[in-house]
């Protein structure tokens, strides 16, 4: 049977016990660096952090993909126990798209291309179901910049919910426009309890309460990261791989490197680490995936990042010792060994750590208390 989630008015991010598991896997991932811990992978996608977009007691069950009458169901229908009025809000910050002009429905482009569709506002009068009311709050119009937890309108039954109770069906899309399900991102939402009322700690919402989030906000606080949804830069993204380009232009913040005229690399024209990458290999540190290449995208390696960290901050290993078995041979291997005689890891498989896992990725929460060790913030 599908569980039905009720949802009170109270301030607090719900987290359902995969959200739990994806701060855990984030905490063994960052142990593996620097204490030996070995992190294993998440078994689910991460979550996409989300506002709840209704204020107010609701409830709701994971109907996305049921039958509605020759068509698919896109959304989670946010139920408000037959109350009409409630205020809805917007579940990430953005610009509004398109927009009922009969009323009431319409769209959040977020600043990280992904989407938010908020239908069957509501359109009656107080206390009727004439169908003359406006649902969509004040000011609310197209190419209008919103931001997370900002009033757009009401509950409502409009549109072909005329015969049902008052809901908002809610949708989630990629930046390709094609709805995700939003069920378990609904569950682990930062619920407020009103409009406009929504506030975090430190410099970013995403990360509140993961093991990370104190050095996120050191990195931060020094100018080594601006956040991962531009214009807002209000998230982190804490449990996403980091990129080899992201990681190029965090050492070049720390660095303060300036811009150069040289193009070292053919696939990163137009890119927006394109002048970090530049100031990077231009003096010794930053390296190509191949050549010609340097694969901006790709997420980073730990044999890559033993690779970079040597080169910013120059450890060396006096006693020339090869501390692990699982990189003989690597590229990287003389670096991984300079990293852990620096005393920067000591391995990933405990209580033996004799493996560094060099072709294992990062996250960007990992990667922020990486930096704090080595700078010493």
């Amino acid at each position: 049977m599908t569980e039905v989630i009720p949802v009170e008015g109270k301030c607090e991010r719900l987290r359902r016990p995969a959200i739990a598991a994806l701060v855990l896997l984030a905490s063994a991932a960052f142990l593996a660096v620097f204490s030996g811990e070995p992190a294993q992978a998440a078994e689910e996608d991460e979550v996409y952090p989300l506002i709840f977009p209704v204020i107010g007691n609701v409830y709701y069950s994971d109907t996305f993909g049921a039958s509605r009458g020759g068509h698919t169901h896109e959304g989670i229908d946010v139920m408000t126990y037959g109350v009409k009025g409630l205020p809805v809000v917007a579940a990430a910050s953005g610009t509004v798209g398109w927009i009922g002009t009969t009323c009431c429905y319409l769209e959040i482009e977020h600043d990280d291309g992904w989407s938010s569709w908020y239908i069957h506002l509501n359109n009656d009068t107080p206390g009727t179901d004439d169908g003359k009311g406006w649902g969509i709050a004040p000011g609310i119009e197209r190419g209008v910049r919103v931001v997370a937890g900002q009033l757009i309108g009401w509950v409502g039954d409009s549109g072909n919910a005329e015969n049902t109770a008052p809901h908002l069906h809610f949708e989630l899309r990629d930046p390709s426009g094609k709805a995700t399900n939003p069920y378990l991102d609904l569950r682990a939402a930062t619920v407020l309890t009103e409009a406009g009322a929504f506030t975090w700690n430190g410099a970013f919402w995403d990360d509140d309460g993961t093991t990370h989030e104190a050095n996120i906000d050191k990195i931060a606080d020094s100018g080594i990261t601006k956040g991962c949804n531009p214009p807002a830069n209000d998230r982190f993204c804490p449990s996403r791989e980091i990129t080899r380009g992201e990681m190029a232009a965090f050492l070049r913040r720390i660095l303060e490197l300036p811009s150069v005229a040289d193009d070292y690399f053919t696939d990163d024209a137009g890119t927006t680490f394109e002048d970090d990458i530049n100031a990077l290999t231009a003096v010794g540190i930053g390296f190509g995936c191949t050549d010609t290449k340097f694969c901006s995208n790709a997420p980073l390696l730990r044999g890559e990042m033993a690779e970079l960290m040597v080169r910013t901050w120059g450890y060396t290993n006096p006693g020339n010792t090869d501390f692990f078995v699982d990189d003989d041979g690597h590229e990287f291997e003389a670096s991984i060994n300079k990293l852990k005689a620096a005393g920067m890891t000591t391995g990933c498989n405990p209580p033996a750590n004799t493996w560094f896992c060099p072709d294992r990725t990062l996250i960007r929460a990992e990667m922020a208390t990486f930096l704090v060790k080595a700078l010493g913030l």
